[in-house]
């Protein structure tokens, strides 16, 4: 029963494959008329979801209680860290408060806008928070040299300055060199540095909370952070893109660049995630670039004939849109796992078109006619062609069970491409090689050329002791493996969110 079975699936792929080759032209307009009309179906409705808690089904017990969570404590995702460093304290804070205001102005962009240091609670109240022990050194200090900057605070200009400085030189005088409030050294060598800045067309400001700040103290960096929840577009690859681009033209605005002391960076799980997927993005159009020369490289080296190269190229190229067209249909919506479906169907469509037209080929060098030479090229590769597509199917829809969502969906549109690719290679490629076949002794380029297993059976001894060496140092190496538990070591440590966030972190540890 088996073999009749066998027998009756053959005669049908040679059946149906003779029949595409007497109405080639017609089934070949048929599949670009076909094709045209998927590729618009696909552009007007395809959309891709780039929320990576979507990828997983919304009614698993931790997101549900991570959606209450969120809703509870929203600040704590989907937000953008502005981290801004001034060359002083003061520089630092006037950044933080002029950027604040500024994005506080269009809410519907950035969302909520915390700068805890700009709080005016905090402005007003900030100094309670110290340590008792520090708040009496400091109101110490302040209150002694409380008479050297009333004097600056009524006159606050250079002749103002330089009286502060005469009267704290006639103190230190008077005094013999005892203490003086204001540390002469510490000013005057303040001084000198902004003004060779200035002079030298750096930027260079005097900072009198520096100043008065305990030398120790008094280092750096001076940092403030902003933290915002900007709205967010999943419905692209650049979710973020738009309140990131209007965050540096805020920025660019307000002049805080470093020719004016100012570095704003950003970061937080928006920026990581924003700046992970442009390199997706990035990397996608480079990856497909080198994926179609690799593949047309392998075409014309294995097929060694141009038409039979194009006609498998062109089929692929269909198969592809038409699984695209499935997969819009069929989930609707895209995610960053299901949307490598394409990656998936290349791979293995090229395969069969590979063997069919291979088998072909064979048949035309050894002189078969065309229409033979199809007939042969389905009778030998069609049921294993059929089983192997039936395999793989097999193999993807197994992913279907599965609670995460974007790997299910994967298996979905990956399981119905191979059965589209399975009928594109049993239909649209014999219809291109029938309006261009080839002839016996035509080749296009090429030779008789190069067998890898031949090589490797007159060296057999080489083979077996360089794959046993091998398979020794390989063996050597496992117990050296590790598994790396963070999912920040993924992420590229040369873009700024990351990099920004790292520097965060080893600053905590000094």
């Amino acid at each position: 029963m088996g073999v009749t079975i066998s027998e009756l699936g053959r005669h049908f792929v040679v059946g149906w494959v003779n029949l595409i080759r007497r109405f080639a032209a017609v089934c070949a307009l048929i599949a670009v008329c076909a094709t045209l009309g998927i590729a618009y179906f696909v552009v007007q409705n395809v959309s891709i979801n780039t929320d990576t808690e979507d990828m997983l089904s919304a009614d698993l017990p931790f997101r549900v209680n991570s959606r209450a969570l969120s809703e509870a404590f929203p600040q704590f995702s989907d937000n953008i860290l502005v981290v801004i460093d001034g060359h002083t304290p003061d520089v630092a804070d006037d950044a933080a408060i002029a950027l604040g205001e500024a994005m506080r102005a269009t809410p519907g962009q950035f969302g909520d806008v915390y700068d805890l240091a700009g709080h005016p609670f905090f402005r007003k109240n900030g100094l309670l928070y110290l340590d008792v022990d520090e708040l009496y050194d400091l109101s110490d200090r302040l209150a002694e040299a409380q008479p050297f900057l009333g004097t600056l605070w009524r006159d606050p200009s250079l002749r103002g300055l330089l009286e502060l400085l005469s009267r704290a030189v006639d103190e230190l005088v008077k005094d013999d060199g005892g203490d003086v409030p204001i540390e002469i050294a510490r000013v005057l060598d303040a001084m000198s540095a902004t003004l060779e800045a200035q002079k030298e067309r750096r930027f260079g400001r005097l900072s009198w909370q520096q100043l008065m700040m305990e030398e120790a103290d008094s280092q750096g960096p001076y940092r403030r952070f902003i933290l915002i929840q900007p709205a967010l577009d999943f419905g692209s690859l650049q979710p973020a893109q738009d309140a990131i681009d209007a965050l540096r033209a805020l920025a660019n605005d307000l002049h805080l660049t470093s020719e004016n002391g100012v570095r704003v960076r950003l970061t937080g799980s928006a920026a990581m995630a924003q700046e992970e997927l442009k390199s997706v993005e990035q990397g996608m159009g480079l990856a497909a670039l080198l994926s179609l020369v690799l593949v047309v490289a392998l075409l014309l080296i294995g097929l060694r004939s141009i038409k039979l190269a194009a006609a498998t190229l062109v089929t692929l190229i269909m198969g592809l849109i038409w699984t695209a067209g499935f997969a819009v249909a069929a989930v609707g919506q895209l995610n960053l796992i299901s949307v490598a479906f394409a990656v998936l169907f290349i791979g293995l469509s090229v395969d069969f078109g590979i063997h069919f037209g291979l088998r072909y080929k064979e048949a035309i060098d050894h002189g078969t006619d065309h229409a033979d030479a199809l007939g042969e090229a389905a009778r030998s590769v069609g049921g294993a062609l059929t089983l192997c597509a039936v395999a793989a199917a097999i193999g993807f829809l197994s992913f279907l069970p599965t609670d995460y969502r974007g790997l299910a969906e994967l298996g979905l549109i990956a399981g119905a491409g191979m059965f589209i690719a399975l009928f594109s290679n049993m239909t649209v490629l014999p219809a291109l090689i029938s309006l261009a076949p080839l002839c016996h002794g035509a080749t296009g380029f090429g030779g008789t050329g190069f067998s890898l297993s031949a090589v490797a059976a007159r060296n057999a001894r080489a083979v077996l002791w360089g794959a046993l060496a091998l398979g020794v140092g390989s063996a050597l190496l496992v117990p050296k493996a590790r598994f790396d538990f963070d999912p920040l070591n993924l992420k590229d440590r040369n873009t700024e969110s990351v990099a920004t966030y790292f520097d965060l972190i080893e600053g905590q540890h000094t």
